[in-house]
């Protein structure tokens, strides 16, 4: 059954909402990455600017680069490669972590089955974070060596250590954890609130059902603004919960226009804060 236009025409508060969470989620996931990034961060404003362009990237382009864009930008504006790079994966590692318990409580233990590649990767980053932070003075002695050579100099490779100084300090810890709780949190309030928006009952299993099956399409090629695959997704993941099919793909429909909205807020809200950031200094 294909959506009427009723069905397409969401409760705009609830979905302005919708859109109000998923920008927390991205706001959220920007301040984990300036914190682990350490004592060589950059301002805000840059890794804000760094992951808006790499969200863009993966909406436009068919297989997802967002990853390298957000990281080639992050170093143009001044931040270091490895510890960029170290703090992104290891904000990857805590929401692969995040991502598979939700899917073992959605879907069981075969979710687990189905993820232990992501989670022998995820303990190899914590163990490689562990290390760091046990033992980075120790460290900074070799890796001094290293960057004497010529091609290894421009790694910056004794960032790593600043990665392992800050989740030392409580402070950048305990912000770490609170903006990952934050990360799923709100993305599980934004999917509340889509569901609401087009009249079906939200519960805390379709909401969690979103996330999980909006993660693995994620990774799929795409067309242009990943048009058709969002909404299948999201349709998947209702429909294997009860959804009558039209209620689904139009749930799927109005939560991708929310998306697509919520990017271009923050695309504007980047670049106005860069600005703002060059006529302060």
């Amino acid at each position: 059954m294909i959506p009427t236009l009723g069905s397409l025409a969401p409760n705009l508060p609830l979905a302005v909402t919708a859109v109000v969470w998923l920008m927390l989620v991205e706001l959220a996931k920007t301040v984990r990455w300036w914190s682990l990034i350490g004592a060589g961060r950059p301002r805000f404003a840059a890794c804000l600017r760094a992951l808006v362009a790499g969200q863009v990237t993966n909406q436009l382009s068919p297989l997802r680069a967002g990853d390298a864009v957000r990281i080639g930008l992050f170093v143009a504006q001044g931040g270091g490669l490895v510890s960029g790079t170290a703090a992104m994966a290891a904000a990857k590692t805590m929401d692969a972590i995040c991502l598979t318990t939700i899917g073992a409580l959605v879907a069981g233990s075969a979710a687990l089955g189905q993820s232990r590649l992501a989670l022998a990767g995820a303990a190899l980053v914590i163990a490689a974070c562990a290390w760091l932070v046990l033992a980075g003075d120790r460290v900074r002695g070799p890796i001094g060596v290293l960057e004497r050579l010529p091609g290894v100099r421009k790694l910056r490779l004794a960032s790593l250590i600043d990665v392992g100084q800050a989740l030392r300090q409580p402070r950048v810890l305990g912000a770490v954890l609170a903006t990952t709780a934050m990360v799923w949190a709100c993305g599980m309030a934004a999917n509340w609130a889509v569901l609401a928006a087009v009249g079906i009952a939200p519960t805390v299993d379709l909401a969690a059902r979103m996330i999980v099956l909006g993660y693995l399409v994620g990774v799929l090629p795409a067309p242009p603004v990943r048009l058709g695959v969002v909404e299948a997704g999201v349709a998947a993941a209702l429909t294997s919960g009860g959804v009558p099919l039209a209620d689904a793909v139009a749930a799927g429909i109005v939560f991708h226009a929310c998306q697509l909205v919520e990017l271009g807020v923050l695309v504007v809200a980047s670049l106005a804060l860069v600005r703002r950031s060059k006529l302060a200094s």
